[in-house]
């Protein structure tokens, strides 16, 4: 008489199956996000180390480049050619993000905001601004809510004081820059995983001169590692 397994046993079977994939689906979710949270990290300190060397031969750090358009890297380009202070630039491994105020795709580059302290932004190669040379900079990567969080005063949820974006980094006309409630606005920025591994916030990264004011005390001495 040839033995099998009966309907019910099989059922319980799939049931267990069912139950630890839902146990080990989150945990590997969580451990994908907290591992592309490292990369992004990684990625900017090497794009960091790479301003910090061009900065040593032209005194000045590049251009902006707002990483919305993937085919146009602007100011990263000045870090791989003529000289090649990097070998490539890397894309956010969190992938296209979009902008919370009309859902418009952004690119897979970091954000870089490059400017002069009491000038204004460093502006890119095709728009030259008035901040080059420029001597403060910061890298901004989407995070794992794929928003970006630096959007327009007024586009965010809750709305924001004044734009934190690339185009208008070191942010010369933000007000309430020494201000407790500037640095509880501004810190709404940072991606923190004690809020969930997949919440709001970008990851930032802050480098060169440090402009004056409560805001810029906070955001340099946590994101500048």
């Amino acid at each position: 008489m040839r033995k099998g397994f009966t309907l019910i046993e099989l059922l319980i079977v799939v049931a267990i199956i069912a139950i630890l994939a839902a146990i080990a689906l989150p945990n590997f979710l969580e451990a994908q996000t907290r591992s592309k949270v490292s990369r992004c990290r990684s990625d900017m300190r090497t794009l960091a180390t790479g301003l910090e060397a061009y900065y040593v031969d032209w005194n000045s750090y590049t251009r902006r480049a707002g990483g919305a358009d993937p085919d146009d890297p602007q100011g990263w380009r000045m870090l791989t050619t003529p000289v090649a202070y990097l070998t490539s630039i890397p894309s956010d491994p969190f992938g296209l993000a979009r902008r919370p105020a009309d859902n418009a795709l952004r690119g897979m580059l970091y954000e870089l905001g490059v400017g002069a302290l009491g000038i204004g932004n460093a502006g890119t190669p095709n728009n030259p601004g008035v901040g080059f040379p420029s001597d403060t900079y910061y890298i901004a990567g989407y995070g794992p809510d794929k928003l970006d969080d630096t959007v327009a005063a007024g586009n965010a949820n809750p709305p924001t004081q004044w734009t934190w974006n690339a185009a208008s980094y070191p942010w010369s006309n933000a007000s309430q820059v020494d201000s407790a409630a500037g640095a509880a606005e501004a810190i709404r920025l940072l991606y923190d995983p004690t809020n969930g591994s997949i919440s709001r916030g970008d990851l930032l990264r802050f480098g060169g001169i440090k402009p004056a004011g409560m805001v810029y005390d906070m955001l340099f001495g946590i994101a500048s590692k």
